[in-house]
């Protein structure tokens, strides 16, 4: 176990001078970590239970191979490729659709204009609507590979809403086409663009480790309000911040978050 844990401290160390000397631990490598550990977590057991076995067998040759498993884990926590292109195997088209909620697993999102509302996806996500409400959720024991979802949206209006997993969501719109996106217990990249911000956005974050980058015409109104947790702030362009009536209004609690804000000319 001692060995187990000096290789742990090595990983971390090897972390720590990576973001020194690479610049490689960003936030996005951050969400990497914990997207891949809510993939292989399970070989974290498998360390645990082949070192408990070489507790009642002493036979070296266990010993190493926990050693071994563990270190498969730390390599994979590195390089295991969660935004790489996933094949797409089901296509549906739904109607009547007012909320997309994420759950479980980890995936990309990929949202697009379209002329119906017709959702791609890879194997291992399931998909179920339950009146107005679209539930998307990936399948973490029916496939270990990256996972995509591609999602073309309709004119109107629609919420999101993505909870207990890790997702990659990125989107570009003429105009907004979204009222309320929520995160709740999760690790969430998103990046939206719009050239028109006619609706207002309401964004809520809770308990989640968060990244969001908007990039906005020009002009646009924002508003930030946070009660717990860590906040950062990128604000480039021609925006401006207000609490009455703000075109984008960003509420969190409890989490690590990074908003990044870009108005375009």
């Amino acid at each position: 176990m001692r060995v187990i844990f000096g290789i742990f401290l090595v990983f971390i160390g090897v972390l720590l001078l990576m973001s020194i000397f690479l610049d490689a631990f960003t936030f996005s490598f951050f969400a990497r970590i914990l997207h891949n550990l809510s993939l292989f977590w399970p070989l974290i057991l498998i360390t645990l239970g082949v070192y408990f076995l070489y507790l009642g067998l002493k036979k070296k040759w266990v010993y190493f191979l926990s050693v071994g498993v563990f270190v498969v884990f730390l390599v994979l926590l590195l390089a295991w490729p969660y935004e790489s292109a996933s094949t797409l195997e089901k296509s549906q088209v739904f109607t009547g659709v007012k909320r997309i909620l994420f759950k479980k697993g980890g995936f990309t999102v990929h949202l697009s204009e379209g002329e119906e509302f017709r959702i791609s996806t890879s194997d291992g996500i399931e998909v179920l609507k339950i009146g107005s409400d679209l539930i998307v959720r990936g399948s973490l024991w029916r496939k270990l590979s990256p996972k995509m979802v591609e999602i073309e949206i309709p004119k109107g209006t629609f919420e999101l809403s993505f909870e207990n997993g890790a997702f990659t969501m990125k989107g570009e719109f003429r105009e907004n086409r979204f009222t309320r996106i929520e995160a709740r217990d999760c690790v969430l990249n998103a990046k939206f663009s719009f050239q028109k911000a006619n609706v207002p956005l309401y964004f809520e974050a809770e308990d989640s480790v968060l990244e969001a980058l908007f990039k906005v015409p020009g002009g646009t109104s924002y508003f930030v309000e946070k009660k717990d947790g860590l906040l950062s702030k990128t604000i480039e362009g021609n925006l401006f911040e207000t609490d009455v009536n703000p075109k984008l209004f960003f509420n969190f609690k409890d989490g690590i978050f990074h908003i990044h804000l870009e108005g375009s000319l």
